[in-house]
């Protein structure tokens, strides 16, 4: 039987039978008729159970077969459904970080660290087009020389093919591949599209040959890295909202300075007019008493002394009276002095700049151009400098005002002895609602007002300060062409 196990079923079952027959065939010339023809039966029915026990193995190992093959296609799809769930797990994961976050080192980070989960590379990073086309690394990781490599591949016209191909390619490292002793490497370039329009490419060195990626590697670090693109333009967006609804919000309050400014306009007005006739009447009772009093001086001395007060009242009402009725037609743009504008704002102020122990000087360039502009406006950012450089001095001090031609603008400069401007505050003075003086009452309006203001007269507000010794405003006007001729 030792012979049997090595032969085919068929030929084993065959070969079985012929040894029986040919036992059968000795014993039947040893036997009688009768016990030879009882065997001859019992032989044929071990016969027939025979082959039926050996159809039923072939049976059963044509069914374990069946089941292996099954088992072995089974297992074939787990594991490729546990690739594709990994798949999508990284997917998710990036689409989460995208979700939650609009944050770009945040989503760069997300991305090179879910490639590095199935690509493995030696280096990586994301480049961005600037306005000229030049790529601009917005992240790198890794060994050094990838932006390096893609300048070059750029100069010899590979990476504007892979642009063009417009999905992920592998570029083989010539380098490397003439090197015997040295391992294949290669880049992969993605190029990052967001609705058409191609925002930058995304970039992985590796120690693999070209051949050595598969489809489906290519197409998942394409799949992310389109994602990549979706987050960064989402993120860029979300930036340019927050700075238009931060610009709304500086125009709504500016807007309701304006209105303030208007009614408070009106209301002094309203006053100045009230007071001023009074005025005239005593300024004229004041004069006519001098007439009729020469004699004695004493009196006349007193007189003279009203009436100069009264005459500085008189200036002071004009004065308010200007600013109230330019600030009355916001949408006026006119042709004035700028002499006379800061004149008329000093005016204003001069009394409190006295009470502060401020002592004052203005000093304008003669013939100086006349400006095109809204002075009511312009009266206010003086007014503003010069308020802002009474609370830097609170125990006295010299403010400097001085305007002069330079070129095609109007330069003005505030210039006071105050204590300067702290470093830690000095990138942050225009800001709305930035304020050292909360403590005070100070709103943190003024200089941002002031510098909304100069912007929409096409100028410039700067400071110059070095802390402990003062503070200097300037600001420049352009002169229209008619102004400047």
């Amino acid at each position: 039987m030792a012979q049997l196990e090595h032969r085919p079923p068929a030929a084993a079952e065959e070969l079985l039978l012929a040894r029986i027959r040919e036992l059968l065939a000795q014993l039947k010339g040893e036997v009688s008729d009768d016990v030879s023809w009882e065997l001859g039966i019992h032989i044929d029915t071990l016969c027939e159970a025979l082959k039926e026990s050996i159809a039923h193995q072939r049976g059963v190992e044509e069914e374990n077969r069946q089941l292996q093959e099954r088992r072995n296609s089974e297992h074939r799809e787990y594991v490729e459904l546990r690739a594709s769930m990994d798949e999508l797990l990284n997917l998710h994961e990036l689409s989460e970080t995208i979700s939650s976050s609009f944050d770009i080192e945040d989503i760069l980070a997300s991305l090179m660290d879910l490639s590095g989960r199935f690509v493995e590379y030696q280096s990586c990073g994301v480049f961005a087009f600037d306005d000229e086309g030049c790529l601009e690394a917005l992240s790198l990781r890794g060994a050094p020389g990838l932006a390096e490599r893609l300048a070059a591949q750029r100069e010899d016209g590979i990476l504007d093919w892979v642009l063009r191909e417009r999905r992920p390619v592998v570029i083989e490292d010539m380098a490397t591949i003439e090197q015997r002793d040295v391992a294949e490497r290669s880049t992969v370039v993605v190029p990052l599209i967001v609705r058409g329009k191609q925002v930058g490419i995304y970039a992985l060195y590796c120690a693999r040959a070209k051949d050595e990626f598969t489809a489906g590697e290519i197409d998942l670090l394409g799949v992310l890295a389109s994602q990549a693109a979706i987050a960064i333009e989402n993120s860029r967006l979300y930036t340019d909202l927050e700075a238009a609804h931060t610009q709304l919000q500086d125009s709504q309050h500016q807007v309701l300075l304006s209105a303030k400014f208007a009614a408070i306009g009106e209301l002094a007005g309203g006053v100045a007019h009230e007071v001023n006739n009074p005025l005239q009447i005593i300024l004229s009772r004041v004069q006519l008493m001098t007439l009729q009093n020469k004699g004695e001086a004493k009196v006349v001395k007193g007189l003279q002394l009203i009436e100069h007060n009264v005459k500085r009242i008189s200036r002071i009402i004009r004065a308010l009276l200007g600013f109230a009725g330019h600030n009355a037609q916001e949408s006026a743009w006119e042709e004035f002095d700028i002499e006379q504008a800061l004149c008329q704002a000093l005016a204003l102020v001069e009394h409190q700049l006295d009470k502060g122990l401020i002592e004052t000087s203005l000093e304008c360039e003669e013939d100086l151009p006349r400006f095109v502009g809204h002075i009511g406006e312009l009266e206010q950012v003086f007014i503003n400098l010069m308020i802002n450089a009474q609370n830097a001095m609170a125990h006295g001090g010299a403010l400097r005002i001085a305007a002069r031609r330079e070129g095609q603008q109007i330069e003005v400069r505030f210039a006071d002895t105050g204590l300067g401007i702290a470093p830690e505050h000095f990138d942050r003075i225009f800001e709305p609602f930035y304020t050292t003086r909360a403590d005070e009452g100070g709103t943190g309006l003024g200089l941002a007002v002031s510098y909304r203001i100069i912007e929409r007269l096409q100028g410039v507000l700067t400071v110059e300060s070095t802390p402990g010794a003062g503070a200097t405003f300037i600001i420049r006007l352009p002169l229209s062409e008619e102004g400047g001729e």
